[in-house]
């Protein structure tokens, strides 16, 4: 009988937190709640970015992804950004995506351009640099080293 009760304690428990961690997350995962104005950037390739990364301005959260799509046109992705609504961005300004860390997940970063004019809501960056792929890079890398270990010495001349 004593058993009983301390089975049913503890299934109380494990239910409890279940639901504060399944609250928590609907409350901080929401795109909904995220204000201001829409962006685009279209990319080649974004190797990693999905909804929900930051989008950063000279480090500093100013947004975040909110959708990506593939363009059927090019096979091109379509990334689109909210912005928070008291952030300028000139039209001349380039989205780049980059890794937080050697292993860390993707944000976009805003490189501000020098020009007077603003992008409006709904319009596309007119530059932007695409992912660079980690896997990719590292095969560079290593061939390289390969390569130069491969290579003959070539003798000393006196």
């Amino acid at each position: 009988m004593h058993r009983n009760i301390i089975e049913t304690v503890l299934g109380a428990v494990v239910i409890l937190i279940a639901a504060i961690f399944l609250v928590f997350t609907l409350q901080f995962s929401s795109n909904a709640a995220v204000k201001g104005y829409d962006i685009f950037g279209d990319f080649r390739h974004i190797d990693g970015v999905k909804i929900g990364d930051e989008v950063r301005l000279a480090g500093v959260k100013i947004g975040s992804v909110t959708a990506v799509a593939l363009k059927r046109q090019d096979y091109g992705a379509l990334v689109t950004m909210r912005v928070a609504p008291d952030v300028l961005i000139s039209t001349d300004s380039t989205v780049s995506i980059h890794t937080d860390g050697l292993l860390g997940g993707k944000y976009l970063e805003i490189l501000i351009g020098g020009d007077p004019k603003n992008l409006k809501p709904n319009d596309h960056f007119g530059f932007v640099q695409d992912a660079v792929i980690v896997e990719e890079l590292i095969e560079k890398i290593v061939a390289f080293a390969e390569g130069q270990k491969k290579k003959p010495e070539e003798p000393k001349k006196k």
